[in-house]
């Protein structure tokens, strides 16, 4: 683990973030079968690179990327407590270096970036399918919310 590092996503990482943004999308497909066929997109990953509301970061070993995720400080609805809060995404590890904590660590990254920017409340979502993520996520401290659902009229 000492050899892993994390740290901001950079433009040179571009091209790597769009194939880990991919290999998720692939991954993702049986838990929902409305994403589109083919080559789509979840993220505008420049941008993600470039905003001073997001932190994107990576985690790489030897200098080459492992994972990434990132957090965006957003405004909450008028009826929480929270004014703000910071939403976590485009959370991927390669699937090799699965299962070493690589996860933790960027959620720890991501949790102190927030913190300094004054946000306490943290939140994302997660397949209900997706047991193996969601025990990550409940391992690192999230409670289950709210459960999104959907019927498809044809």
């Amino acid at each position: 683990m000492d050899n892993i590092l994390i740290r901001q996503a950079r433009p040179d990482d571009l091209e790597t973030l769009l194939e880990f943004e991919q290999a998720m999308i692939e991954s993702e497909r049986p838990f929902d079968p409305t994403i589109k066929r083919g080559p789509t997109s979840y993220y505008d990953i420049p941008e993600l690179i470039e905003s001073p509301d997001v932190e994107l970061v990576v985690s790489e070993i030897d200098g080459q990327l492992i994972g990434c995720g990132y957090a965006r400080v957003k405004k909450a609805k008028l009826y929480y407590e929270h004014t703000r809060y910071s939403y976590l995404g485009f959370m991927y590890i390669v699937p090799e270096q699965r299962g070493r904590g690589i996860n933790k660590r960027i959620l720890e990254a991501l949790f102190d970036w927030s913190r300094d920017r004054g946000v306490n409340e943290i939140r994302l979502e997660v397949f209900t399918k997706n047991t193996a993520a969601i025990r990550a996520y409940e391992k690192a401290g999230f409670l289950s919310n709210s459960l999104t659902m959907r019927v498809r009229l044809d």
